[in-house]
């Protein structure tokens, strides 16, 4: 019974962990590349306007989080939900 409990906790741990890391993504990844795109690409390498860099700036932030969302919801789809068989202890 023991064992039983801790295998569930274990499955439990590692299924909330990787939604914390997908939230982290989700959250930070747009962030990080608007500013990233708005400076570097947009702002420096392309020399635009503050209007057009915050707009494609936007746009590619905008992608990164359909990407990211993309990928959870794939995870999620192909996550097993079969729990697995608990080991033979004598």
């Amino acid at each position: 019974m023991y064992q039983q409990q801790q295998s569930s906790d274990s499955q439990d741990l590692a299924l909330f962990r990787t939604v914390l890391t997908y939230c982290v993504f989700i959250l930070a990844l747009p962030i990080c590349a608007f500013f990233a795109s708005k400076f570097f690409l947009f702002d420096g390498i392309l020399a635009m306007t503050t209007i057009n860099s915050n707009v494609y700036s936007a746009v590619t932030a905008v992608v990164t989080l359909h990407l990211a969302l993309g990928c959870y919801i794939y995870r999620a789809y192909s996550y097993d939900h079969t729990p697995k068989a608990p080991a033979k202890v004598d």
